[in-house]
């Protein structure tokens, strides 16, 4: 064979039908000649051919040659199939020997099906290993006894372990249950509540006056969407709709506020945008600061960044706890566990939009003499101002997904309509209640995305 052969760069749009003898050298190490035909048959289009030496040795060849892509499939099958055996092994005589000779039967196909696909795609993944190792993104697949140890330790560790649980081995009980002490659990609980305890007495003046504001304003609002007569608030609300949105929103909003009033549901209605406008007002009054700090500290937004994925991936039902623990029950903590549900898209769109302001941008604000405050109020903002409007929508609607949450401690409104259907099997008037509070969101959603095209309009 010759020494040397034509080199073509790799690239997404074609591979190259010849390898350069010099880089496979390289990329194969020890036995480049037995790889070389082969791999130029997978470069041209064809399949190769089966690799004996990887079907017979298995997941040990592919560690040796690091080519991990092909060692985890074949260590699962070799795996399931020692697991297999290894039932088989353990079952009792005295219940039969028909299932055992099944298992061997099935681990014997799994094991000759999984070794003759890995001999089959061997050729293929270490070509597609060679063209991301031209590319300069990968390894060589040059033999590795380091690797070698590890794929056997990988082996031995996995293996291993299944085949003394699926075998039964008495003195290995513990594999089947993880290996705790229920006083551990306990402990910790209990250390947790004493901390609850002792800040519920430390800080009640604080939980308190905390409490107060949010009373005070869930009666504001109360006052303003339930206190004035329906046609003033159907009014200012279609008015509103329309000025934002169009006509088709403000139809839109009309047949809401219809289906709204006709079914009986308009107190009930504005006492649920009640507690939605006062968590969405806490969750913009604290995000929107918070979110600006993380878009121009990255730091901050890294230190921050694991309690938003806590707050938004925790269960809603367990910020009832913390609030009902510190606030009682009733309809301030359904805020407070609401506002920690819904500011995490507050805070990660604010300081997304910030981030996306070009620094092209900030370079000419800067040349022309502003300051980082006029900087942030005149250039910053203006362009952040549709992420942060996206933000304000979310969180709106983040609100609303929690009022059903909410009403389990007390705070009313559709979702205390809606726990009483679910509770007494009334399907119709849960699916009314539920309907009630999809059209208020759909009703905030039109009004909001109205109001951000209409700003976009105006800057245009």
């Amino acid at each position: 064979m010759e020494k040397t052969m034509t080199s073509v760069a790799p690239s997404s749009d074609s591979m190259p039908s010849r390898i350069d003898r010099s880089d496979l050298d390289a990329f194969i190490g020890a036995g480049a000649d037995s790889y070389a035909m082969r791999l130029e048959m997978v470069a041209r289009g064809g399949r190769g051919s089966v690799h004996w030496h990887a079907a017979g040795i298995g997941p040990l060849w592919a560690a040796w040659r690091r080519c991990w892509i092909l060692f985890w499939p074949s260590l699962a099958v070799d795996t399931a199939a020692l697991a297999l055996v290894a039932s088989a092994i353990g079952t009792p005589v005295d219940e039969g020997r028909d299932g055992a000779s099944s298992l061997l039967l099935i681990a014997l196909v799994l094991l000759v099906v999984g070794r003759m696909a890995l001999g089959r795609f061997a050729y293929l993944g270490l070509w597609k290993l060679y063209l991301r190792w031209r590319q300069g993104d990968g390894h060589d697949c040059a033999p590795s006894m380091a690797s070698l140890m590890a794929g056997l330790v990988a082996l031995l560790g996995f293996a291993g372990v299944a085949v003394l649980h699926f075998g039964q081995v008495a003195w290995v009980g513990f594999l089947a249950e993880f290996p705790t002490d229920p006083q551990i659990q306990r402990s910790v609980a209990g250390g947790i509540d004493r901390v609850v305890d002792w800040m519920t007495i430390q800080f009640d003046a604080v939980f308190g006056a905390i409490t107060i504001a949010v009373r005070e304003l869930l009666n504001l609002l109360e006052a303003i969407f339930i206190g004035l007569p329906w046609p003033i608030v159907c009014g200012v609300t279609i008015l509103l709709a329309w000025r934002l949105g169009g006509w088709k929103v403000a139809l839109f909003a009309a047949v809401s506020l219809f289906y709204l009033g006709i079914f009986n549901y308009w107190e009930k209605s504005m006492s649920t945008l009640s507690l939605v406008g006062a968590s969405a007002f806490f969750c913009i009054v604290a995000g929107a600061p918070l979110g600006i700090l993380c878009g121009k500290r990255p730091r901050l937004y890294n230190a921050i960044r694991p309690v938003l994925d806590i707050m938004q991936v925790m269960p809603t039902f367990v910020y009832l706890i913390p609030a009902v623990a510190f606030f009682s029950i009733g309809k301030p903590p359904g805020v407070l566990a609401t506002v920690i549900f819904a500011m995490p898209p507050m805070v990660r769109l604010t300081a997304l939009g910030i981030q996306q302001v070009p620094e092209s941008v900030r370079e000419a604000g800067t040349a022309f003499g502003a300051g980082p405050w006029q900087l942030l109020a005149k250039i910053e903002l203006p362009l952040a101002i549709p992420s942060i409007m996206t933000g304000v929508n979310q969180t709106i609607m983040m609100c609303l997904s929690m009022v059903i949450v909410a009403s389990m401690i007390g705070a009313g409104g559709l979702g205390y309509d809606v726990l009483v259907a679910l509770r007494h099997l009334k399907t119709g008037e849960g699916f009314l209640a539920g309907m009630a509070i999809v059209v208020c969101a759909m009703m905030l959603d039109r009004i909001i995305q109205g109001g951000g095209k209409s700003r976009q309009r105006v800057r245009r």
